[in-house]
């Protein structure tokens, strides 16, 4: 468990939170996260042990002395990957993708602004007041009866 610290923040980053709300998530106290990326203290096994049983995906062997990548899954993906590049093209990276989206407008956008007629209402059914009651603050109420 030799210099830990570098994997905790790059975690921190990767997780988008900051040493208090990582210590909240994991369930130690914030003065403990905060005190071991400051370098004042060293990283537990309880710590460790903590962080591995929150995030599962993360690998172990990465947390503990820097090995292979830092979630479990991209190891498969990678090799996977590696063995289908000879026989397929790639698939473009999911930015590209989202970008897409967000210049494609949605069916439901372009039926709501190309249309310019409101979708006509129910009608309702004959109904008429029969009664009202108002109830007060301080027990009290009031009944109408039309």
């Amino acid at each position: 468990m030799n210099d830990l610290l570098p994997r905790i923040k790059e975690l921190l980053q990767w997780l988008g939170i900051g040493p208090a709300a990582f210590a909240d998530e994991i369930g130690v106290a914030r003065p403990v996260m905060s005190h071991i990326v400051s370098s004042r203290n060293k990283v537990s096994l309880e710590v460790v042990q903590k962080i591995l049983s929150r995030y599962p995906d993360v690998s172990s062997g990465w947390l503990l002395v820097g090995e292979g990548q830092m979630l479990k899954d991209l190891a498969p993906l990678i090799n996977d990957k590696k063995k289908d590049d000879a026989e397929s093209t790639p698939t473009p990276p999911l930015q590209i993708e989202k970008s897409e989206l967000r210049d494609k407008p949605s069916k439901v956008q372009v039926d709501v602004h190309d249309k310019d007629e409101v979708p006509p209402k129910k009608e309702r059914q004959s109904r008429q007041l029969k009664k009202v009651i108002l109830f007060y603050s301080d027990g009290s109420f009031e009944q109408y009866d039309h």
